[in-house]
């Protein structure tokens, strides 16, 4: 959590912080200076030297120019946040899994942000992503027993339970299926992101029942 991961070209946005801090030290000087002419002006006051309009009209100076330091303030806090942002950082502790940007490309967010990194947290807990048609779907519950096997293990038969039953509907080919996540132990890192699984779920148990060969 929070290693660099990559860092982009923070030439324009130092010099976005740069024009920010000049603004506000501009803005300062300006309200400096105001601030003396209102001085000026409610010692002329008092001493019924000027008009109330005269002092009317520095206070109002003064007033815009406090404000226009406060909006150039922000200017500098926003443009010093950008330039903070060029350094991507880990969110979490993990391990990358992928990276889809090199060194020197162009990263271009318009509507979406780009994906820079993928990032496992914890590759000893993994999800199964599994489609369970419609006619089916009604028999799965939270909780139950998964078995499953992948193409690299054939002979070895893996765990999981039901961990969570999702609404959307997702149409392939005709055939409506329900994505069904199931909580798989990890323990000896066998298991890779992106493996495809044959999943069976326990939808009931039976004990001490008797089993007649189908040929009988």
């Amino acid at each position: 959590t929070g290693q660099v991961l990559a860092t982009l070209d923070p030439t324009p946005f130092q010099a976005s912080v740069e024009q920010a801090r000049a603004q506000v030290a501009r803005a300062k000087v300006a309200a400096f200076d105001a601030e003396i002419k209102l001085r000026r002006q409610k010692a002329l006051f008092d001493a019924a030297l000027t008009s109330a309009e005269g002092l009317d009209s520095a206070k109002a100076a003064f007033d815009q120019a406090e404000a226009q330091v406060a909006e150039l303030e922000a200017a500098l806090q926003r443009a010093a946040t950008s330039l903070g942002y060029s350094v991507i950082r880990s969110p979490i502790d993990g391990i990358v899994v992928s990276r889809d940007y090199d060194v020197g490309q162009t990263v271009a967010a318009s509507f979406q942000a780009p994906t820079l990194f993928t990032i496992a947290e914890d590759l000893t807990r993994m999800q199964l992503t599994c489609q369970v048609d419609e006619a089916d779907i009604g028999q799965v519950r939270l909780g139950q027993q998964v078995l499953f096997s992948v193409d690299s293990f054939p002979e070895r038969e893996f765990h999981g339970q039901v961990s969570q039953i999702r609404l959307s509907p997702q149409l392939v080919s005709n055939v409506v299926t329900y994505p069904v996540i199931v909580e798989v132990a990890n323990a000896d890192l066998v298991l890779l992101p992106g493996m495809t699984a044959e999943v069976r779920i326990e939808v009931a148990v039976a004990h001490g029942v008797l089993r007649v060969p189908a040929a009988a």
